[in-house]
């Protein structure tokens, strides 16, 4: 998979969360793989997104303050032919025109002179004591007998809760806070398997961007624990990029 459409899509998530530097950041990152905005576009297995990175940029732009810069992105590419057959892209980009209209307007328009009033004499307040408040009644404590202690889930909704919060963040491209999630991993061989992948492609994509020794060492060893916990498990190669597959297979 091409990594332009993994940075969309993170740029996309970015948008949800409001950090607009990294939705500015991976917008760049996609215009210059492919700036033909689309209607339809799959990023990786079932997942299908509006392709309009020029867009996007343009309203990162905008909540950081730069109108220049967010008509220029949304003049751009047939960005505004396009966005006009998406009612909610298209008002997102009416808005932001309009209060970068009205930001110009209120910059050229002279401010009117400030005059001094003179300040009024306030009386003194008595001051307001509260009336005292009765403490909370204790809550009884209750002795849970051993036979009614809650059992542990272990169920295929207890392995999706556990690596769902990883791959928002890989997808998020939070990949430091996939290895603080991923440090330590269960016994399961499979949900092991998952986790540790998911680990490895989180230090790899750091390596790659940081040229950090420690970052490459981390994902050499979450690879190798990761084939070693099921090995006949392979990579998706329509979840994680090419490169990323070479080094994991290639250990």
């Amino acid at each position: 998979m091409a990594d332009w459409k993994q940075d969309y899509g993170r740029g996309v998530e970015a948008a949800k969360d409001a950090r607009w530097d990294d939705v500015a950041r991976y917008m760049q990152s996609a215009l210059a793989g492919n700036a033909t905005p689309t209607e339809r576009l799959r990023l990786y297995g079932q997942r299908y997104e509006t392709y309009a990175p020029q867009h996007y940029a343009g309203l990162a732009a905008w909540r950081q303050g730069d109108c220049a810069a967010a008509l220029r992105y949304w003049s751009q590419g047939g960005n505004e032919a396009f966005v006009a057959g998406f009612p909610e892209l298209a008002g997102e980009e009416r808005q932001g025109r309009a209060e970068c209209g009205n930001r110009t307007a209120s910059i050229d328009k002279p401010a009117p002179p400030v005059v001094a009033e003179t300040p009024k004499e306030i009386p003194p307040t008595k001051p307001v004591v509260p009336p005292p408040v009765a403490p909370p009644p204790s809550r009884p404590v209750v002795e849970v007998p051993p036979s009614q202690a809650p059992v542990v889930e272990t169920s295929a909704s207890l392995s999706a809760q556990i690596l769902r919060p990883l791959l928002d963040a890989y997808l998020g491209g939070r990949y430091a806070d996939v290895l603080k999630l991923s440090a330590k991993v269960p016994p399961t061989p499979r949900l092991r398997w998952h986790m540790l992948t998911l680990r490895s492609a989180a230090a790899f994509t750091l390596a790659q961007s940081e040229a950090s020794a420690d970052s490459t060492r981390i994902a050499r060893e979450a690879a190798a624990d990761a084939r070693r916990s099921d090995p006949g498990l392979k990579p998706d190669p329509e979840f994680y990029s090419p490169r990323f597959i070479a080094f994991f297979t290639g250990q």
